[in-house]
């Protein structure tokens, strides 16, 4: 039987109805109509981080360099990255373990990674690794939010998607007795290590543009605070209805990407939308909402979204890396905040009125710049 029928371990609302007929896919199944190709700008990793991390720099490489990112995030906020140095073993291997994960009972997911956090003394800290599904608004303990919703009906408003929420920091405090979850465990923390080299050189690049002193680039990114989701979108037999991620921006400093092979990942540019097509052994890299303010507005953080496929399940790694959470982002636009000030004032305009409004809430209410 054909691994997409494997409904039981989709969560009980994205089962199909048992009045549509299921046809079974294969690789030369049916391919989703492309809306345009963007073609995402292309930065080589090893070519743009290799001067940064020199003792001696040729300073004309340097800036080269630094205009080409700089360029690239004023233009499109987000670039493809090559050349970055992660095995492609490895990243073969956390997609074979996460569909081997996503394959078990619904129930059975839910059990094995609960959401509930765990306390001592009274403080409370998010669980390594929590499931959940149907949005991607999850509380800092790992759990889905709760949020308000629209006059939608219930499929649509939810995001058809389940996903694995890790915290980098807690995933060594882990050990599974489980081969599978242990194999799983250990892996995803390689990865969120290699993820961290990244984040920490690209964001090295940009230190002076961003023109951070050394305590701010010190705390303007911290590897401490990375996650990991790694996300399944199941099947949609009404994709026309619903989104598999709905349109927003990522509230972190930067977002680093990996898709497979099926697609679905799109970025809005120039008042239209953009299909990012996937290329293997790749990665997208986009800003978040962090390095939109301390940029003051020069970046300009990614609206982006995911639709969902009916004839193929997709699975995509993203990597978020925000500021340290007593750091105050100082800005020439936005009153001084940090990022837990930030990550209050989303959560709670979710669950008020539905919708992220992100750094709005934040900018100053007269032009305090000139």
């Amino acid at each position: 039987m054909s691994e997409s029928y494997n409904f039981e371990s989709y969560p009980p609302l994205f089962r199909p109805p048992p009045n549509i007929p299921i046809q079974e896919s294969n690789s030369s199944d049916k391919t989703e109509p492309l809306l345009l190709d963007a073609d995402i700008p292309v930065i080589d990793y090893f070519k743009c981080t290799a001067t940064a991390n020199q003792d001696v720099v040729d300073d004309d490489d340097e800036s080269i360099c630094r205009n080409l990112i700089s360029e690239v995030y004023r233009d499109w906020g987000l670039f493809r990255l090559v050349n970055h140095g992660i095995s492609v073993t490895l990243l073969n291997q956390i997609q074979e373990h996460a569909k081997k994960l996503f394959s078990l009972p619904y129930e059975t997911k839910k059990a094995l990674f609960s959401s509930s956090s765990t306390s001592c003394s009274n403080i409370v800290s998010p669980t390594p690794i929590s499931y959940f599904w149907g949005t991607p608004a999850l509380t800092p303990s790992g759990a889905a939010l709760a949020q308000k919703k629209g006059p939608q009906d219930n499929y649509q408003s939810l995001q058809w998607m389940e996903g694995f929420n890790i915290s980098l920091a807690q995933l060594s405090h882990l050990q599974y007795q489980d081969l599978l979850l242990e194999t799983f465990r250990s892996l995803l923390e390689e990865y969120g290590k290699e993820q961290g080299r990244l984040a920490t050189d690209i964001f090295k690049v940009m230190r002076s543009d961003l023109k951070l002193g050394p305590l701010q680039y010190q705390s303007y990114l911290s590897v401490a605070t990375g996650l990991l989701r790694v996300y399944r979108y199941p099947r949609c037999f009404e994709p026309e209805r619903t989104w598999g991620i709905d349109v927003h921006t990522d509230s972190s400093v930067l977002s680093i990407i990996h898709q497979d092979d099926v697609g679905g990942l799109q970025v809005y540019k120039d008042h239209q939308w953009f299909d990012v097509k996937p290329l293997s052994n790749t990665l997208i890299v986009n800003i978040g909402d962090m390095l939109q303010a301390m940029s003051d507005d020069n970046y300009m953080s990614v609206k982006h979204r995911v639709k969902v496929n009916k004839h193929k399940e997709r699975l995509s790694i993203g990597y978020f890396v925000f500021p340290a959470e007593d750091a105050v982002i100082q800005s020439t636009k936005y009153n001084p905040f940090t990022y837990a000030d930030f990550r209050a004032q989303v959560q709670h305009d979710l669950k008020t009125v539905g919708l992220k409004t992100g750094l709005q809430k934040f900018k100053f209410t007269t032009d305090q710049s000139s």
